[in-house]
């Protein structure tokens, strides 16, 4: 029976592995650790972290590393336990049409 990570647990987890993400990885997480309870579509994380840092990024440098900490790299690198999972489809706050949100794996 699978039941959810204590708080501290999902902390510990974090420092562990945040310290293993590229600089844009960091930042895709920082828009999800913000935001706890929120889930976001990859147009929304890009516009969170253009607003947080200040870049002018494009979404090419976003669904890459949300791919990969969703586990589904090619190296299976978080494959046991993704950091991001998708939560729901929905209209995008950003681009108007449906797409996939994701949230933080609470699990």
């Amino acid at each position: 029976m699978k039941t959810k990570m204590k708080d501290t647990s999902l902390k510990a987890y974090y420092n562990k592995v945040e310290p293993t993400l590229s600089e844009r990885e960091k930042m895709v997480m920082s828009v999800f650790r913000f935001n706890p309870s929120m889930d976001f579509t990859n147009n929304e994380v890009l516009e969170e972290i253009n607003l947080m840092y200040g870049y002018n990024l494009q979404i090419c440098s976003i669904t890459g590393r949300t791919q990969t900490l969703r586990g589904e790299d090619k190296k299976g690198k978080y494959r046991d336990h993704p950091l991001l999972i998708y939560s729901r489809k929905r209209a995008c706050k950003v681009k108007k049409g449906e797409a996939y949100a994701m949230q933080l794996n609470n699990k």
